[in-house]
C-alpha cells in the first residue's frame, strides 16, 4: 500500500486522550523511538549524535537524523527510573497523583524523573509501531505539532466541538541547538508531504495496537524493574 493512509483514518482515538487522567498498568510497549544527543548509546558507537534510534530491549537501530511517522494516539506520561534503586515508577494522566509527584521531582537535576506526552506512532522505515516519549523541555515544546497530526473520529469531534480529522504523516528531524554553555539536539516537526508508506499494518493490527496503548490509562500506577 503506497501512500494510502485510509487504514489509519478510522482509528477510535479520542482527543480526550491528550489529557487523560488515568494511570498505568505494568505493560511496556515493545519498542521506543528516541532522539539521541549524547550518553551511552553515542559513546558506544551504536547511535550517532542527533540520530533517531528504534530501541527494543538490547536491539538498537540507528535510523538517521529524521524520521517519518503517523501518530495514532497520545497519553500524558511521567517516569521515575529509580536512580540506582532498581525500581521504575510510571504513571499516566496529568491529574494522577503519582504523575504530579514525578513531575515535581523532575525539577531536580539528575533526579531520574521525567514527564511529557508519549505518542503511539507508526514509523515508516521499520514499518513498526513504537512509542515516542517527549520527556524534556525541547520535546514538550514541539509536541503540540505532533498532536495536531493525530486522528479524531467524528463522534469524539462532535462531543468536543472540534473538526474530525484523519491521521496525517509527520516528519521529525533532529535540530542542533547551540547556546553559550550548552548544546543539544531537539526534535523539529513538520507535515510529511508526499511521503510514501509502502508497508502498513492491517486494520485489525492497527485497532489492537491502539487499544492496547490506550489501555495503559485504565489501571493502577506501575512499579517495575529497571529495564527501559
Amino acid at each position: 500500500m503506497s501512500n494510502e493512509l485510509s487504514a489509519f483514518n478510522s482509528v477510535p482515538v479520542s482527543a480526550a486522550a491528550l489529557s487523560t487522567e488515568q494511570a498505568a498498568p505494568r505493560r511496556k510497549f515493545p519498542a521506543r523511538l528516541q532522539l539521541v544527543s549524547k550518553g551511552r548509546l553515542v559513546d558506544s558507537g551504536k547511535v550517532r549524535p542527533g540520530g533517531f534510534a528504534v530501541i527494543n530491549g538490547d536491539e538498537i537501530l540507528d535510523i538517521g537524523n529524521n524520521v517519518d511517522v503517523i501518530p495514532l494516539a497520545v497519553l500524558d506520561k511521567a517516569l521515575d527510573v529509580g536512580q540506582g534503586s532498581g525500581e521504575v515508577r510510571v504513571a499516566f494522566g496529568a491529574n494522577n497523583e503519582l504523575f504530579k509527584e514525578i513531575k515535581a521531582a523532575s525539577a531536580t537535576v539528575n533526579s531520574g524523573c521525567m514527564y511529557g506526552p508519549v505518542f503511539l506512532v507508526f514509523e515508516r522505515y521499520t514499518a513498526s509501531f513504537v512509542e515516542l516519549f517527549f520527556n524534556n523541555k525541547s520535546g514538550r515544546m514541539e509536541a503540540d505539532k505532533l498532536k495536531a497530526h493525530c486522528p479524531v473520529n467524528s463522534t469524539d469531534a462532535e462531543a468536543l466541538g472540534i473538526e474530525a480529522r484523519p491521521a496525517r504523516a509527520a516528519n521529525i528531524a533532529s535540530k542542533y541547538i547551540e547556546k553559550e554553555r550548552f548544546s543539544w539536539f531537539a526534535p523539529e516537526i513538520t507535515t510529511a508531504e508526499g511521503v510514501t508508506f509502502d508497508r502498513t499494518p492491517t486494520a485489525e493490527e492497527l485497532l489492537e495496537t491502539v487499544n492496547t496503548f490506550l489501555a495503559q490509562g485504565a489501571e493502577a500506577p506501575a512499579s517495575e524493574g529497571r529495564d527501559r
